[in-house]
């Protein structure tokens, strides 16, 4: 429904306007949807964009920067780990939550905690696409702060 009719089926029920397209009213109307109709385009738009499922302009290079996902050219695959990376919900906090988080990144890892030392060590099964210092940074932003987090690149062959 556009924005004229949207007004006119609001003001119809009242039954103060005749509004069959004749009158002083419905010329008033359609001057304000010619302006209105643009921002509700707009805002349908923002919208659309504002939530990982449904994005697929700039909703979406903005949440891959917020989480420095590389761009690729399928949008469904991005919006496959966008979706993986904003699923926080109880019990998500997990090695397994962790594990996911970092397989959206694109970092094939596998955690082993250790609780005596107070760290996690991050067993890599293949070479990060992003290099080592990236693949660094990632992990400390999804790793709990207060544990040190080491990396094991011995399994990859």
């Amino acid at each position: 429904m556009n924005t004229l009719d949207s007004m006119k089926n609001q003001l119809a029920p009242t039954g103060l306007y005749r509004l069959d397209g004749t009158t002083a009213v419905d010329f008033e109307l359609a001057s304000y949807a010619a302006g209105f109709e643009p921002i509700r385009r707009d805002l349908l738009a923002l919208q659309t964009e504002s939530y990982a499922a449904t994005a697929c302009g700039y909703g979406l290079r903005s949440k891959e920067r917020v989480f420095a996902l590389t761009p690729r050219g399928d949008t469904e695959s991005q919006r496959e780990a966008l979706l993986r990376l904003c699923a926080v919900r109880r019990g998500s906090c997990t090695k397994e939550g962790i594990e996911s988080a970092l397989s959206a990144l694109g970092l094939s890892v596998r955690l082993e905690e250790d609780p005596a030392n107070l760290k996690i060590i991050a067993h890599f099964l293949s070479p990060p696409a992003c290099g080592e210092t990236a693949a660094k940074k990632k992990l400390e932003i999804f790793c709990p702060a207060h544990l040190l987090v080491e990396l094991d690149f011995s399994g990859i062959s």
